[in-house]
């Protein structure tokens, strides 16, 4: 009968159905019995939450690494490192099993985000050789990522010629075979850029309007070297907002990305390649560089007439109904 109750006391308890001084008055209890089963109440709480244990890795691009978490109670451990090595660790202590539960589950959803996967079972993967394509991808993104040294400066700091030389004192002490990777992939993502979507976003950006009460009409008159030179602007952003803006224009304005809607042509990019070759060579017509990729049956040039669009991008009253958030946030700035 005693175990019965001492059971049904503690159900009780971690039911939350009664309060303390409830459970005093009905089982006729201690203030030292009820302290006990508030404790076995507790650890019976804490012993539910299953301690962590998860491995993920990150092997696209370049990289080849790990990140590993284990709880154990209040505890949390964190390595990370390159695949194949101890790599680093920290721990860290928390007031409760259940606050470090959800740290952990914080830092897993962060890492998923970020393209890592996770393991099940002791066998890691061995990465996969880059292809040519590939590293000459990495490369580009690379050198514009490099380059750019206001990543995190408010966009009134940002000066595109400035970038723009970065980039060619950086390509300066490449071969030529590296500029040509370059350059060819310069190509292949304006190419990738030549969608009405992002010619929407231009004519959003820079295109002449007028309002008729609420309703905002665009002329939609694109010409063909300023949208190039658009392309380019976007290019200078690195692969994140490439990767973004191509799947969807309104993320220009989620707030995580800053620009200067004042100045979006980077006109200088297209010469880039030459103008860093030609700093320690002879370069015939300025364009040794650009030519050879010309040659390439399979890279669409930025200026060939051969160029078509998925579909006509839209015009007037339509592109507010298309995106009227974005339009109306750039409508308030400009």
């Amino acid at each position: 009968m005693k175990s019965y109750m001492n059971e049904q006391i503690l159900i009780n308890l971690i039911q939350l159905e009664q309060t303390m001084t409830e459970l005093e008055r009905e089982y006729n209890l201690t203030r030292e019995d009820l302290e006990r089963f508030e404790r076995e109440r507790r650890n019976k709480m804490e012993k539910e939450i299953e301690e962590i244990k998860k491995y993920l890795i990150q092997q696209e691009g370049s990289s080849n690494k790990f990140w590993q978490i284990e709880t154990d109670n209040c505890r949390q451990t964190v390595k990370w490192g390159k695949i194949g090595t101890h790599g680093r660790a920290a721990e860290k202590e928390f007031p409760d099993t259940e606050s470090c539960k959800n740290d952990s589950e914080k830092l897993i959803n962060q890492k998923l985000k970020k393209g890592y996967t996770e393991i099940i079972g002791d066998k890691i993967p061995e990465k996969e050789p880059l292809t040519e394509e590939e590293q000459a991808e990495l490369f580009f993104w690379d050198v514009i990522s490099r380059s750019n040294k206001w990543k995190k400066t408010h966009w009134s700091e940002y000066d595109i010629e400035e970038h723009l030389e970065n980039i060619a004192g950086i390509l300066e002490k490449k071969s030529k075979e590296q500029l040509i990777q370059f350059e060819r992939q310069l190509q292949i993502n304006l190419h990738k850029l030549y969608t009405a979507q992002i010619a929407e976003l231009s004519i959003i950006l820079e295109c002449k309007f007028t309002k008729e009460g609420e309703t905002v009409i665009y002329d939609a008159s694109l010409s063909d070297d300023g949208f190039i030179y658009f392309r380019c602007w976007l290019l200078l952003k690195g692969k994140e907002f490439f990767d973004e803006i191509t799947k969807d224009i309104n993320i220009f304005i989620n707030g995580k990305y800053s620009f200067n809607i004042g100045d979006t042509w980077a006109e200088g990019l297209l010469y880039v390649t030459d103008n860093a070759y030609s700093a320690n060579h002879e370069n015939k017509d300025e364009s040794e560089i650009r030519d050879a990729v010309y040659e390439m049956a399979d890279v669409m040039n930025y200026d060939s007439t051969e160029r078509v669009m998925e579909r006509m991008p839209l015009g007037g009253a339509d592109l507010q109904k298309a995106y009227p958030g974005l339009v109306a946030d750039i409508v308030s700035i400009r």
